[in-house]
């Protein structure tokens, strides 16, 4: 594994970054807190994950597709190209295709059915007062470098939205299904939302000294589009705290050790009771 830059002489600790790209933050070493969830799991898939890059899914492209639609409208057309793909079964479809693909260059195609289901997604969502309140005010795509002073482990964060005034985050999720977890507590628990949102809340105080309050917009990819907004409970601020600060004291042993290739509970025996 690459050792961790000394990103002081990258990107300044402590401040909030209003101009770094996606791709170049993506790039950068410190742990984020998708990092921090695979450590918890073995320092193994964190060492695999960084070091071997996978495609992302059709349901995480639309939902960046969305993101993007929703929270940077103004750029969206500088990251998509909207049309009629080409079915790729004949001949003329696969020179149709490829013809369509050579006009996009280094942005990302979107068919025509996706656009138009994610634009009545965004219609949802806007005619909700709650929605349209906390989604004002704000900006989009910040980020933070800090060092967490207890590990000594270099961190980042990007918030999706924050309102620095009102001293509130918001995250956007597009999910298969609210119906069967409609208060939200199935999914924050699998994906480890409590950590991400304690992550982020920690690591923007770093740079503004403010305490957030994190709210999720979630909604559906089928319709009608049913959609929920949740806030954060202390409870479960802390809840994450906890996991994070465990997960960067993983990442901290393992980097002194200098072995990453440590698998689930470090490979011990795992008794299986009823």
């Amino acid at each position: 594994m690459s050792n961790i830059k000394n990103i002081k002489t990258v990107y300044p600790l402590n401040e909030i970054i209003n101009n770094l790209s996606n791709e170049d933050y993506h790039a950068s070493d410190p742990i984020s807190s998708s990092n921090c969830k695979d450590l918890l799991i073995s320092p193994w898939l964190y060492n695999y994950k960084r070091q071997n890059k996978t495609d992302s899914t059709p349901a995480m492209k639309f939902g960046t597709m969305f993101h993007s639609l929703v929270l940077e409208p103004k750029t969206f057309d500088d990251e998509y190209v909207v049309a009629d793909i080409p079915k790729r079964n004949t001949k003329q479809g696969k020179a149709d295709y490829q013809e369509l693909i050579e006009t996009v260059g280094t942005r990302q195609l979107v068919s025509t059915d996706d656009f138009l289901q994610a634009q009545e997604m965004r219609h949802n969502l806007a005619k909700n007062e709650l929605v349209r309140t906390l989604l004002s005010g704000g900006v989009d795509e910040q980020s933070v470098f800090w060092l967490d002073e207890a590990s000594k482990v270099n961190c980042k964060a990007r918030a999706d939205y924050i309102n620095l005034e009102q001293g509130y985050m918001v995250d956007l999720k597009t999910t298969s299904s609210l119906a069967d977890d409609i208060n939200f507590s199935f999914t924050t628990k699998k994906y480890h939302y409590d950590l991400s949102a304690s992550f982020y809340v920690d690591g923007f105080k770093q740079a503004t000294g403010k305490d957030f309050d994190f709210y999720f917009i979630a909604i559906e990819t089928n319709a009608p589009f049913n959609y929920g907004v949740y806030k954060l409970s202390q409870g479960l601020i802390e809840q994450g705290r906890g996991k994070y600060t465990q997960a960067l004291e993983i990442f901290a042993t393992a980097r002194e050790r200098g072995n990453f290739n440590v698998p689930y509970n470090g490979g011990n025996l795992i008794e299986l009771v009823a």
